[in-house]
């Protein structure tokens, strides 16, 4: 039809033309009443690339590329290149990883593919990331369809001096699906919700945008006008915060507070692979170096965290605390930090384009507070590759209450769960609700929320944690979202400043990583007694020996010479995802044999 009508108008003399000749408009020229298109069902993306296998030729790039571009529907989105480092095939020898072709289809189609695809051509779903603390708040019944008509619930939030707080969650639970809204500049916000009248409203949960700590009011009594929620800063919990220096009771359990001040990091380089980070919060200035690879990798918009998650693991990590700036404490604040956002909207494609960025960068530590329901062969290669290459990645052990998620659970990673503390929380808040007790041992606990399983290497502090937000502030999140920059932090510290890396600074290989990962679980602590929940347990710097030496020495790459590595470490035998045993808590047989070997080899050298 669009053809015929653009014969019609090129000729002019139609009945039906209008404006050339003297024929009265066809009525069925008229205008017509504007159709809205209907709603089609979403196309999906797919990552699909040649797999190396021994005696079979790889498919080239262009071959995958021209074969998707002659199928009908079918987009190419764009083509992750390799780095041109490590190794990518069956039993781990040669060939670097292939180019990945980003498509988007339908999701049948891709689905066909997948399944006739020959051994030699990988194809799997570009999945969306989630970070790690996407945390289920849902009460029982509070997922039940309930008919009815929609009540408004009226809410206002103050801090103790009355004063409105503005960009607070709220979230108000009833006996259908939970209703949510953000406050305004006055402080106040209209929730919406179905299922019955106020007195079936069960629960209404508050978190506010910076310094002041959530709460959560159960069976709260409502009016139909204006209900005003108080929530409490954290200066009444923190005395003179955020103006004077606060130590996090989870850089206390690691013994960060302890630790000489002239180890701050320096000459470390670590990669945060999350939403971005606010570098004009005054404790994070220093980060000046990012990416963007959820908006084509623009140079600046990598600043623009619209999560506030990236910029609470940085503040972890690398927060400085000089001069006045002194509210929260990262690890190694003279480390250089790299932010690349690949939240929102970021998938395993972005992920892998993230990690060539950290191995072209020559970066040390990876902090991954992230993960996915499902896997991928092209990301787990990708972080194979990244070992090889002396990256170490640090990943969350994800908050699903179950199995601990991918990437997590590949044996090339150290995975982290979450460890909490009772009595560093208001009993209101939504921290407490965390709490299992039969996961409880004497302070610390295992959150409900923490992902479990034989990959957990150690456990990092994952409730109540403080850290920076965009905008100059602080909250309090949990998560293993927060537990892993712990780690991450501690690494750092470790790289810059332990002898056993001082010869071998400039040695990027497996041998670095598997050193790290082994240095962090000989200082692990366990809290539980559960290794599926905390691996060989928290980190300790105060059990990790030859970091008071490198204080009196200075500088790790002035010092002088240090102590032998002890021999080579063998780790061609992945663990498996085994947990770390603890050498000082557990039994030799419990320990995995590479780690065990690693293990007495620097002990005998007198570096653990």
């Amino acid at each position: 039809m669009a053809d015929n009508n653009a014969s019609d108008n090129s000729a002019g003399q139609g009945k039906g033309s209008n404006g050339r000749g003297n024929a009265a408009p066809n009525k069925t020229d008229a205008a017509a009443p504007t159709v809205e298109p209907t709603v089609k069902a979403r196309r999906s993306r797919f990552l699909v690339a040649a797999r190396p296998l021994p005696g079979v030729q790889p498919m080239a790039v262009d071959a995958i590329a021209t074969t998707l571009n002659n199928m009908p529907d079918v987009q190419i989105i764009k083509q992750v290149k390799p780095s041109g480092f490590g190794a990518f095939s069956a039993g781990g020898g040669g060939g670097g990883m292939p180019e990945i072709v980003v498509a988007e289809m339908d999701p049948a189609r891709g689905a066909a593919l997948r399944a006739s695809a020959p051994p030699n051509v990988i194809v799997e779903h570009d999945a969306l990331l989630r970070h790690a603390d996407d945390l289920s708040m849902a009460f029982n019944n509070a997922m039940t369809m309930s008919p009815g008509i929609g009540i408004d619930v009226r809410l206002r939030v103050v801090g103790t001096s009355g004063q409105p707080l503005p960009k607070a969650t709220v979230y108000v639970y009833g006996l259908g699906f939970p209703g949510q809204g953000v406050t305004d500049d006055r402080g106040e916000v209209t929730v919406t919700v179905f299922g019955g009248p106020l007195e079936t409203i069960q629960a209404i949960y508050v978190k506010p945008s910076a310094n002041y700590w959530d709460r959560m009011f159960e069976r709260p009594a409502l009016s139909d006008g204006i209900n005003t929620l108080q929530l409490q800063p954290f200066s009444a919990t923190f005395q003179g915060f955020p103006g004077s220096p606060y130590v996090g009771w989870g850089q206390q359990l690691m013994k960060l507070d302890q630790l000489d001040p002239s180890l701050t990091g320096q000459g470390v380089k670590v990669a945060i692979i999350d939403s971005g980070c606010d570098s004009g919060h005054p404790q994070l200035t220093h980060v000046t170096r990012g990416m963007d690879f959820t908006n084509n990798k623009d140079g600046a918009s990598w600043t623009r965290d619209t999560m506030s998650h990236g910029t609470h693991c940085a503040g972890i990590i690398t927060a400085a605390t000089s001069g006045q700036l002194k509210a929260v404490r990262g690890f190694a604040p003279m480390a250089e930090v790299h932010a690349l956002k690949v939240f929102p909207g970021g998938r395993f494609s972005d992920l892998i384009d993230a990690l060539d960025q950290c191995i072209a960068s020559g970066i040390d530590v990876v902090n991954m507070s992230l993960g996915s329901s499902e896997a991928s062969e092209l990301v787990a290669h990708k972080l194979i590759e990244a070992r090889q290459n002396g990256v170490a990645c640090i990943v969350a052990a994800g908050n699903a209450s179950g199995p601990v998620q991918f990437p997590g659970n590949q044996p090339s990673v150290l995975t982290v769960s979450a460890i909490g503390k009772l009595g560093e929380f208001p009993d209101d808040s939504y921290h407490a609700r965390t709490v299992v007790p039969n996961m409880v041992a004497g302070a610390m606990f295992s959150p409900r929320f923490t992902c479990f399983g034989p990959q957990i290497g150690v456990a990092g502090p994952g409730v109540a944690i403080v850290s920076t937000v965009p905008g100059g502030g602080y909250a309090a999140w949990d998560g293993t979202s927060m537990a892993t920059p712990h780690i991450t932090g501690m690494g750092a510290l470790l790289l810059a400043h332990h002898p056993v890396f001082r010869d071998a600074a400039k040695a990027r290989n497996e041998q670095r990583v598997s050193q790290l990962f082994s240095l962090l679980a000989s200082a692990g602590v366990r809290y539980l007694g559960d290794p599926t929940r905390e691996g060989v347990g928290v980190p300790d710097l105060q059990r990790v020996s030859g970091l008071g030496a490198a204080a009196q020495s200075g500088n790790m790459a002035t010092a002088s010479a240090a102590p032998p590595l002890g021999g080579t470490m063998s780790f061609g035998v992945p663990y498996q995802g085994s947990p770390f045993a603890n050498a000082y808590l557990q039994p030799a047989q419990m320990i995995h044999p590479a780690l065990l070997q690693s293990f007495l080899q620097m002990r005998n050298a007198g570096l653990v």
